[in-house]
């Protein structure tokens, strides 16, 4: 009851911003239709399995017929939902529980959040701060974009689990320390290697605390344990098995553990029975390192060059390279870095260097160091990968609310009572400097609105009209990359590909069918047993295959120049373009 007290503040906030955000997102709500094709395609494998698809089974068996598409998503972010959903059925019926699901585990992930982010801010600085920081992750425009109503992709969790691994590297029990966060890292990892270059600073950390003999190498032992064992057991009770052969370099596969295993076995005993000599311990370093990377090598040579190492070469020149959220940030339009600079990161970066220089009374040094060096390395790695924002905007959240506390107590204090209230409104542009730097923008530029937001192409890419494909024999279809998960969520249809790179072959053939001359296309939609093409020509896509080959089939298409084996199909209320493709002897 005493612990409930203690979080009722929270939890009002908490209920506030739901309230707020199924406002915002009620429009995204009525579709019942997630925001983007991952979150699309997420629920079409949560009905795959709850359809009696197996629990170790994640193929699209819909994609890239005959091959289908094997997924690196595991089911553990499809858990939660599968729970909501199962809970809520009786009531609401199959289609009203899986919108309830997809509004509620999100909401339920940002609850979890903001507890977080108060537990690492009360590490750090006084309980006040704390909870003003948890209120503050609801103006964090990178966190909500990836922790909100109808987003369920594994992002969101992603999030969760960098800030339970910075809240454990806080702990003051070395050993609980360490297992939990080998275990949140493991955990991390197993949803996602994109996790890996934050789980590498927080090891590097505890590496360098030991070898720099700062600390005795508990914690770095037992996170290391139970990263390793906890990273086992997650792969087997995702995988069902462990097959050496079968390696993905863009998942925890058996290369990665085995490395890691090699790696452990040298630096294990190493931290335990090693005399304090730093050239010993940087040597051990270095065995337990050659080691690992020996490993990897041998089992899995192709993963060294990265997670996309082995793309087909025309995959990643038509769509890698345009997947803006994997790419640097001067890569990105005006309101994406507005959003990176002008948001929390930046009051939170303002914080940080003032307070280590200021050293004020009343924080801990050692855990500012700690939030201090776990938000730059999550600072650094946002700048060069966009999606990595997020994190960096929950971490650094902490030092944002120091700043607005005490900019607000400050203001108060003026005597003038002018001056008093314009500085403390001015503190509104500290809270909420990300949102209002964007509806500035956005005031005053209209250059980046992308040209696939006219209304012709709002209309084209509805979801009434992909529904109404329904209309058509059940069929393989070509559509853009983008639209296949709505298909597959709205209709019986299969698709050639989806803009997720496992599936490189299948997306390449379609890369290569739009933008062949109409014969090589033919011969290749005969190979897939593609039935139907499915185009919105506003779609950026496909402007893109027009552009680099103007003699392809789409933009011959786009010119009116369709082959004679191609047949337009007119669905009624429909604003798609479909052709039927004629069997070849017809």
């Amino acid at each position: 009851m005493e612990r409930l007290r203690g979080n009722l503040p929270l939890l009002l906030i908490w209920l506030a911003v739901c309230a707020v955000l199924i406002l915002v997102t009620r429009g995204q709500i009525m579709t019942g239709i997630g925001w983007d094709p991952d979150d699309q395609l997420r629920m079409v494998q949560l009905r795959d399995w709850l359809g009696g698809q197996s629990w170790f089974d994640t193929t699209q068996y819909r994609i890239g017929e005959p091959d289908s598409q094997p997924m690196h998503w595991p089911r553990w972010i499809e858990l939660p939902l599968a729970l909501m959903f199962l809970l809520l059925k009786p009531v609401l019926g199959a289609a009203s529980a899986e919108t309830a699901a997809m509004v509620i585990v999100p909401l339920i992930t940002l609850g979890i959040a903001m507890w977080l982010v108060m537990k690492i801010t009360q590490f750090v600085f006084d309980r006040n701060i704390a909870i003003l920081a948890a209120a503050l992750t609801a103006t964090a425009v990178p966190i909500v974009a990836q922790i909100r109503p109808m987003r369920v992709d594994h992002h969101g969790w992603q999030i969760v689990l960098a800030l339970a691994a910075l809240w454990t590297l806080c702990w003051p029990e070395k050993r609980k320390g360490g297992i939990a966060l080998g275990v949140a890292l493991a955990l991390w990892l197993s949803i996602s290697l994109e996790g890996l270059p934050l789980s590498a600073a927080f090891v590097v950390l505890l590496v360098w605390r030991w070898v720099l003999q700062t600390e005795d190498g508990v914690r770095l032992f037992w996170t290391l344990v139970s990263f390793l064992a906890a990273s086992f057991l997650f792969y087997f009770a995702g995988q069902g098995g462990f097959d050496a052969a079968v390696n993905y370099c863009d998942a925890l596969s058996p290369a990665h553990l085995l490395a890691c295993t090699a790696g452990a076995a040298v630096i294990l005993p190493s931290i335990r029975w090693l005399p304090a000599s730093i050239v010993i311990r940087v040597a051990s370093l270095a065995i337990a390192g050659a080691a690992a990377l020996t490993v990897l090598y041998g089992v899995a040579p192709q993963c060294m060059g990265g997670a996309f190492n082995t793309m087909d070469p025309i995959v990643r020149e038509y769509w890698l390279v345009n997947v803006l959220e994997g790419l640097p940030i001067w890569y990105q339009n005006g309101k994406t870095m507005v959003t990176l600079v002008g948001g929390s990161i930046l009051v939170g970066l303002i914080s940080l260097l003032y307070i280590l220089r200021s050293r004020p009374a009343g924080v801990d040094r050692g855990r500012l160091f700690v939030s201090g060096y776990a938000f730059l390395w999550a600072l650094v790695l946002s700048v060069f990968v966009q999606r990595a924002t997020a994190v960096a905007a929950a971490f650094a959240l902490p030092f944002m609310a120091w700043a607005v506390h005490h900019v607000f107590v400050r203001a108060r204090a003026l005597k003038r009572p002018l001056s008093r209230i314009f500085a403390t409104a001015a503190v509104v542009f500290l809270i909420l400097p990300g949102p209002l730097a964007i509806a500035l923008f956005n005031a005053v530029s209209e250059a980046e609105q992308p040209a696939a937001k006219t209304p012709e192409s709002l209309a084209c890419k509805s979801d009434e009209s992909l529904a109404r494909l329904n209309a058509l024999p059940r069929s393989n279809i070509l559509a853009p990359l983008d639209f296949g998960p709505r298909i597959l969520l709205l209709t019986p249809h299969s698709v050639l590909a989806t803009s997720h790179h496992r599936n490189d072959k299948a997306m390449a053939d379609q890369i290569r069918i739009l933008t062949s001359a109409p014969d090589a296309a033919r011969d290749l939609l005969e190979a897939h047993n593609i039935r139907f093409i499915v185009a919105c020509e506003a779609e950026p896509e496909l402007a893109l295959y027009a552009n680099k080959q103007p003699e392809g089939l789409w933009a011959q298409l786009v010119e009116g120049r369709k082959p004679a084996w191609l047949q337009p199909v007119h669905i009624r209320d429909n604003d798609l373009l479909v052709w039927r493709i004629a069997p070849k002897g017809l």
